[in-house]
């Protein structure tokens, strides 16, 4: 019985490998704060954990790591692309250290990578993000204890076998020796990507390289990736044109059923991310290149949440879970307009007459699958003064659909240039160069404007909040940070909103029309930044008045008069640099050197006259 109490008093051993110095200190921060749980240990990568567990005491390299004293060991398999890497080090630990539980962290949910880590006997797996901190902590506790601690969705993911992507087959049907040459040579070259991969997967896990050599390494391994996706794109596209059998369309290549559903925590009932369309028209079938952009965005969102922008936003007043649950909705939603555009088989000239509806009903779905469609909220004495009962917020919300169409959503630049790109496969304009579909460029052009419309339909969502219920205790309880709960820090905040609308439309957007720029934010690991990209914009510039009009004439006469300006300043400072470094500068070296020579002639004279009283 004694034992059994000291077993209990006694807190959890706790091992942390990550490769993310930031989210690592912060995670043991959050786990050093509970009584019950004790981080004893970490690695700067989870290849490096099993050489701590084989140090040897008198080694003087690391502390020696006991793995039987450890109750788990998380593991953040992020940074590691290879799902055969990832599975083969849990599966090693596993069998060296059977008693060990292991709790897999990752920023990505991969259903391949699920079913190796569910196969191997993994205790518990999360998502980077999809949980709160007390929630995390008691998944630890029971994996700690032997427990299988994993979500429903991924466990179904983990226990669906997936079929490895095969290389695309050589059409050798109604094709010239060229292309058949050319074929050939493109499955050997995607024979000698894979090989490379796997040579550089293999230097990662059994070399010890400095961060330098680590970071060259990913970079080439991501190079790699890109340019075997394009080669496989580029053959599965020749092989269906090859194909003269329209009226009995044959499989495609690639199966769609081992997409993965969208990865939400409070949102249900969402739709898959792929739908096929059938023929119809000019509209083309849903392009991959959709699928490819949400995937891209969804990866970045866990670190996208905070704002690097310099300027006040609408979110920054959500909690970090609320604004990453919100982005997902808006994500869905354009889904959504995006998959009822391809039902619809609207024409390439009617997208630009529907911009405003689809803005439009993608902020109103937005807003209803945010709040909840019949969300009521209590209303405070000093609002209600009409005696009224609790009212539902969506309601009051989309009252103010004209302020917001007006103030943001009117302002979201190349929407129709966008689902142009998306749904006809139509160029983009980079930098006044059209980029086709899947070019590097185009990918980020396409990528930057997504980004953009989401965080700027996300803030629509919350400015009607802000203008009606900021104040309420219901709402401030439910989505604001604890950073923004009191009535002072929000009417400073709202304060700060109203002060850069003001300037945005009297400066800002005046200063990016001059310059032909469309200011975008955009999600990256650092969180959500700030970019310009190029756009003509010269019959905006033609319509501006008043003070958005004088700022560019201000700006004109900057840019005309800063230049002779500047040529003047330079010469008047070439002459004063002349004037005190060869004619004051010499001037007072003379003085001083005269001086010196009387100095020195006198001290010599005194000299000369004392050695002859002595001599006499």
């Amino acid at each position: 019985m004694t034992e059994q109490a000291a077993a209990q008093t006694q807190p959890l051993q706790f091992m942390l490998a990550d490769t993310d110095p930031i989210f690592r200190v912060g995670l043991k921060a959050c786990l050093e704060a509970v009584p019950d749980i004790q981080i004893v240990a970490e690695a700067e990568d989870p290849a490096q954990v099993l050489q701590l567990f084989s140090t040897q005491p008198e080694a003087d390299t690391s502390p020696d790591v006991d793995p039987q004293s450890l109750d788990l060991l998380i593991l953040d398999i992020s940074r590691v692309a290879d799902v055969e890497a990832n599975g083969l080090l849990c599966q090693q630990l596993k069998r060296r250290y059977p008693h060990l539980a292991l709790f897999v962290l990752s920023a990505t949910v991969e259903p391949d990578q699920l079913t190796k880590l569910w196969q191997v006997g993994v205790e518990g797996f999360c998502r980077k993000g999809s949980v709160d901190t007390p929630t995390l902590i008691q998944q630890l506790r029971r994996a700690s204890q032997g427990q299988r601690v994993w979500d429903s969705a991924q466990k179904a993911q983990a226990q669906i076998v997936q079929q490895p992507a095969a290389t695309p087959q050589i059409a050798t049907q109604n094709v010239t020796a060229f292309t058949l040459l050319r074929q050939v040579f493109m499955q050997t070259g995607l024979k000698q990507i894979e090989q490379t991969l796997e040579q550089l997967q293999s230097r990662r896990q059994g070399e010890a390289l400095t961060q330098w050599q680590r970071t060259i390494n990913e970079g080439r391994e991501r190079e790699l990736q890109t340019v075997s996706w394009l080669v496989r794109q580029y053959m599965e596209r020749q092989s269906d044109d090859s194909d003269e059998e329209p009226l009995e369309p044959e499989e495609p290549a690639f199966s769609w059923a081992n997409v993965d559903p969208w990865e939400t925590d409070e949102l249900t009932a969402v739709p898959s991310r792929i739908t096929e369309i059938s023929d119809g028209g000019d509209l083309a079938a849903q392009p991959e290149i959709t699928t490819v952009l949400l995937d891209g965005l969804l990866a970045k969102l866990p670190t996208s949440l905070s704002n690097r922008t310099q300027d006040p936003l609408e979110i920054d007043i959500l909690k970090a879970q609320k604004r990453q649950d919100l982005f997902l909705i808006v994500l869905k939603q354009f889904e959504t307009v995006v998959e009822d555009l391809s039902y619809s088989q609207v024409t390439r000239s009617q997208l630009v007459s529907k911009r405003a509806k689809l803005l439009q009903d993608l902020w109103l779905g937005s807003t209803a699958d945010f709040f909840g469609k019949y969300l009521t909220i209590p209303l405070s004495s000093s609002v209600n003064t009409q005696g009224l009962e609790d009212i539902e917020i969506v309601s009051v919300l989309q009252q103010d659909q004209a302020i917001v169409e007006a103030e943001i959503l009117d302002k979201i630049p190349l929407v129709t240039e966008l689902l142009d790109h998306l749904l006809f496969k139509a160029p983009l304009l980079v930098d006044n160069t059209l980029s086709a579909v899947g070019s590097p460029e185009a990918m980020l052009q396409a990528e930057a404007l997504l980004s953009n419309l989401v965080v700027s339909v996300a803030n629509g969502v919350l400015q009607p909040l802000l203008n009606r219920f900021a104040t309420n205790e219901a709402i401030k309880q439910s989505f604001y940070d604890r950073s923004l709960i009191s009535t002072r820090d929000i009417e400073r905040f709202r304060n700060a909103l109203s002060n850069h609308y003001r300037s945005r439309r009297l400066f800002k957007e005046p200063t990016e029309i001059f310059e032909s720029q469309y200011g975008l934010i955009v999600f990256s690991e650092a969180g959500l930044q700030k970019i310009a990209v190029y756009g003509s914009r010269d019959q905006e510039l033609k319509q501006l008045q008043g003070t958005r009009f004088f700022v560019t004439l201000a700006l004109e006469g900057r840019d005309a008069i800063a230049p002779p300006l500047q040529a003047t300043f330079t010469f008047l400072g070439r002459g004063v640099v002349y004037i005190l470094t060869q004619v004051v500068g010499r001037g007072l070296g003379l003085i001083g050197r005269g001086i010196l020579q009387g100095v020195g002639g006198t001290w010599q004279d005194i000299f000369v006259s004392r050695k002859s009283h002595q001599e006499k």
